[in-house]
């Protein structure tokens, strides 16, 4: 008997409303993004807040009572998490002068990347990491047109 691939799938949760998501098209490229970093079974669950909810998440496990891009959370036995701030996405695709949906990829780029071994505490585990998010971020261009994933723009907030 031949054995069967283990279960990858990606659940999209949107709850919140400063930009409307086109949820198919990220578990699309959520899922070519974990194929690309060889993470081949599992179940990841990608949750898109506001920036009040990823500050409490982050007090509560980090002991930071401030927003921030994204929290990474592997459970073990095949699931994990990414906490997404998309406000945060917003406000730091005008400060670096791109786009909230590059910002957004960019952060599920970077939850798989932590949760795959990667870390950026340290200098130069920080400039490994940065060159990988470059190389998985100029493969997925290839493939999706990320402007896509924001339906209709900014909502009115």
């Amino acid at each position: 008997m031949i054995p069967r691939p283990a279960a990858r799938t990606v659940a999209i949760s949107n709850r919140q409303r400063r930009l409307k998501i086109n949820a198919k098209l990220l578990a699309k490229i959520t899922q070519q993004a974990r194929e690309l970093v060889g993470d081949l079974d599992g179940e990841l669950s990608v949750v898109l807040v506001d920036d009040a909810a990823i500050a409490n998440l982050n007090a509560q496990y980090h002991a930071t009572p401030a927003p921030t891009d994204i929290l990474s959370f592997d459970y073990g036995e095949g699931h994990a998490e990414l906490i997404i701030s998309v406000e945060h996405a917003v406000a730091q695709a005008k400060r670096f002068r791109t786009t909230p949906t590059r910002e957004l990829v960019l952060y599920v780029v970077h939850g798989i990347l932590h949760l795959n071994g990667h870390d950026d505490a340290a200098t130069r585990d920080r400039r490994r990491m940065r060159a990988a998010e470059q190389r998985l971020m100029a493969q997925l261009r290839k493939q999706f047109e990320f402007e896509s994933l924001v339906s209709r723009g900014i909502t009115n907030r």
